[in-house]
């Protein structure tokens, strides 16, 4: 069994610099946080789910590289297969429909890849992957698809997963998806 964790950088593992210096009109640097603090409490966390793998969505990995991100994520460096980007503009072939009405097979490339927004890249994903069960966590909350409600855990930007509310909903989708896990 197939199953996957979408998972987010800024705004999820970390608070959002953008969008808490919009909302708070200060740096969440500054202001107590640092970069990548939710890790132990998401490596804790997936312990209940072993085999849950990480498919990590975020642009950090593409502007930084997936080395630089993974020195970062620590016990749940093991589970990460992937990141959206490198999957879907150098693995994934899919059919599109031409004027003429025939198909024809093609890849992402990078222009497709930036035009979508974070839901229609992890549905492109998930059709291409094709879990058994999925749950994308993020702080992105507009335009996902019909249909990915019950596996789409948006999380408020300024806190991540490093707040409690936070935590208790990202658990519930987790559960809700895969499962009760085991007891740690």
């Amino acid at each position: 069994m197939t199953r996957v964790l979408y998972l987010g950088i800024s705004g999820t593992l970390h608070p959002s610099e953008s969008t808490y210096e919009l909302v708070l009109h200060r740096s969440p640097w500054r202001n107590g946080h640092r970069r990548y603090e939710a890790v132990p409490w998401l490596s804790n966390a997936l312990a209940r789910w072993p085999d849950v793998q990480i498919v990590l969505t975020s642009t950090q990995v593409w502007k930084h590289g997936l080395p630089a991100v993974l020195e970062h994520l620590g016990a749940l460096t093991e589970r990460v297969v992937g990141f959206t980007y490198e999957d879907l503009t150098t693995r994934v072939v899919r059919q599109v429909r031409t004027r003429s009405g025939t198909t024809r097979s093609v890849r992402y490339s990078d222009e497709d890849y930036w035009r979508m927004n974070k839901g229609d890249i992890v549905a492109a994903h998930v059709e291409w992957l094709r879990p058994d069960a999925w749950v994308a966590v993020d702080d992105e909350d507009i335009l996902w698809p019909r249909g990915s409600a019950d596996h789409v855990c948006i999380v408020d930007g300024c806190k991540g997963l490093n707040d409690p509310a936070e935590q208790d909903r990202l658990l519930t989708y987790l559960t809700a998806n895969f499962g009760p896990g085991s007891e740690q």
